[in-house]
């Protein structure tokens, strides 16, 4: 019951980053929130769980730093621009969309790169699930606006950075604590991200709505969410954690309709659905829901 509660608290609290980034960025700019964002997160992590390698034997810190750095870069710095940029030409909606092809990517890599057993059903989930993005790529209509393919693009590539990311943590950091790998993600970010954001500061002082907005991506869409995300790693394993991005295009519809009266088109539900029956195939959903 308590992993299920968590997994759809994430759903909930992801879903409404993508609307939360419309409210910051006009303001502040995209390197300053989404380097806001990070530092933030890592100042709360930090206080709460302390140095990320406090608990990793010496001969083995080298091997942490090294996966910490390329998995942190790859599942926070890299995605977040590029998801912010991807909302700022679209919709909270339809960025959320295509970051629900994380686990089709996390799949993909996994039968590709590192050979696991792929049977049908899961051939014909990645099948689907890509006939699901050609289909947003197709029709992508936001209300009256089109988007451009440059949206389409920035966003697929957020989403093959997280599932590579979410592979390399199921192989490569495994054996660390989850507070550590959410701690050590989002400081690697925010050391990555802050010398351009304190190169684009804006040239007037922001809103509280707009300040706030900040503080809860960082808080709580990344420091909770984070904390959140890899528990549920450790429990439910990479790539089924990776499936709360079923939960996150409804809810990011939602949060993007309470706050700028977004409607999604039946080009972006219906891919939705698309991709997400693509993406539970994919992943023997059947098989491992009852966890």
């Amino acid at each position: 019951m308590r992993t299920r509660v968590e997994f759809l608290l994430l759903a909930l609290i992801w879903g409404a980053s993508f609307a939360l980034y419309r409210v910051a960025i006009p303001e502040l700019g995209l390197p300053l929130t989404v380097g806001l964002r990070l530092a933030l997160a890592s100042a709360a992590l930090l206080a709460v769980f302390g140095w990320p390698l406090r608990a990793v034997a010496p001969p083995e810190r080298g091997r942490v730093l090294f996966w910490l750095l390329l998995a942190g870069a790859g599942s926070t710095a890299l995605p977040f621009v590029l998801f912010a940029e991807t909302v700022m030409r679209s919709s909270a909606g339809f960025a959320a969309v295509l970051n629900a092809t994380s686990p089709l990517f996390s799949a993909l890599l996994g039968v590709w790169v590192w050979r696991e057993a792929v049977s049908r059903s899961k051939q014909l989930g990645l099948l689907l699930g890509f006939a699901g993005v050609a289909v947003l790529a197709t029709l992508r209509e936001v209300g009256t606006l089109r988007v451009g393919m440059d949206a389409v693009a920035l966003g697929l590539a957020g989403a093959a950075s997280y599932g590579l990311c979410v592979q390399w943590v199921k192989r490569r950091l495994h054996d660390v604590e989850a507070s550590a790998v959410a701690t050590g993600f989002s400081l690697v970010g925010a050391l990555l991200l802050l010398p351009w954001a304190l190169t684009s500061l804006p040239d007037h002082l922001p809103s509280g709505r707009a300040l706030l907005a900040v503080a809860v991506l960082g808080l709580v869409s990344t420091a909770l969410a984070n904390a959140l995300y890899f528990r549920l790693v450790g429990r439910m394993g990479a790539t089924q954690a990776l499936s709360v991005t079923f939960l996150i295009p409804p809810f990011a519809m939602l949060w993007g309709h309470l706050l700028f009266d977004e409607r999604p088109t039946l080009a972006m539900l219906a891919s939705t659905v698309v991709i997400l029956v693509g993406t539970a195939l994919s992943l023997g959903w059947r098989r491992t829901s009852g966890r």
